[in-house]
């Protein structure tokens, strides 16, 4: 028992630890690169009427802290989604490693179904975050919208088509094969 509950959580640690070390390098490519800075808030350097270039009342000043609050929403919703594939992936191994029925199994699969869209749903939050963000900057809502929703469907398809699936196909021919068994 103790071995199944490792085989779940180390997956999801390694993937927070990932998620971590991908917004710590994100913070990291935004304070030190203005071209990756210029993903999130655009080009906008010019300041209006008689303000210090440097002054924290440019536009240059706010806008760079709409893009750090964009970046760090991007990174958090794309963290978020690797837990998420990382929790259907848990999920699998799991119904996979367990001692049950193949009739069994195959319940839970379906019942395990939502699992597989988490990553699509979190995208899809990235998505309604963006309509929040554009308020502020509109150029980098629209990098965490179709960012994020790509990232969704990406690993929702791939833990479908590459665990779900095959997994699901193995199961039903063994079901068939043992009840091919029991009637000869």
């Amino acid at each position: 028992m103790k071995n199944g509950k490792l085989r779940t959580a180390l997956p999801i640690a390694i993937l927070f630890i990932i998620g971590v070390c991908f917004v710590a390098a994100m913070i990291m490519l935004f304070d030190n690169s203005a071209a990756f800075r210029t993903l999130f808030s655009g080009d906008s350097s010019e300041v209006v009427g008689e303000v210090a270039q440097n002054s924290p009342a440019s536009i240059a000043a706010k806008t760079r802290i709409a893009a750090w609050i964009s970046m760090l929403i991007f990174s958090v919703i794309t963290a978020l989604q690797l837990l998420a594939f990382g929790l259907g992936f848990a999920v699998i191994s799991n119904i996979k490693n367990s001692a049950d029925s193949i009739s069994s199994k195959l319940k839970q699969l379906d019942n395990a179904g939502i699992f597989f869209d988490v990553p699509l749903y979190v995208g899809l939050f990235g998505t309604v975050s963006a309509f929040l963000v554009m308020t502020f900057s509109p150029q980098s809502s629209r990098l965490i919208a179709y960012s994020s929703t790509l990232i969704g469907i990406v690993f929702s398809i791939a833990l479908k088509l590459t665990m779900e699936y095959p997994f699901r196909q193995k199961l039903l021919r063994l079901s068939d094969d043992n009840k091919e068994g029991e009637g000869k």
